[in-house]
């Protein structure tokens, strides 16, 4: 955490909290539009009452991410910056791989 801190002493981007909570709120919203978990909520919102589907999504969201929030500050204090994102540069790759493996038989099907 002590090294992130300094990185962002460095770069002069210890900005103020609404700066922070700007950047945050935009990351978010871009990596959520048109992701799985949106398109169901819009399925599920079609057939069923909006505000009720809007108000499960919105505590579902705040649940996950505050998991998020409170794991990556758990982490922080024992791992690097630098290992976390191996750490989940790793992940990716094992999922991209696994999900090629169950997508490889309908692949070789096709063709």
């Amino acid at each position: 955490r002590e090294e992130a801190e300094e990185e962002l002493r460095k770069l002069n981007l210890g900005r103020g909290k609404w700066a922070l909570i700007g950047e945050a709120f935009t990351l978010t919203a871009a990596a959520e539009l048109g992701d799985r978990s949106q398109l169901t909520t819009i399925a599920l919102s079609a057939a069923q009452n909006p505000v009720a589907v809007c108000v499960g999504a919105i505590l579902a969201h705040c649940i996950a991410t505050g998991g998020a929030v409170l794991g990556g500050s758990f982490i922080s204090k024992y791992l690097s910056e630098k290992v976390i994102g191996y750490i989940g540069g790793g992940l990716f790759i094992v999922f991209a791989l696994t999900t090629f493996a169950g997508l490889a038989p309908q692949i070789i099907a096709l063709l």
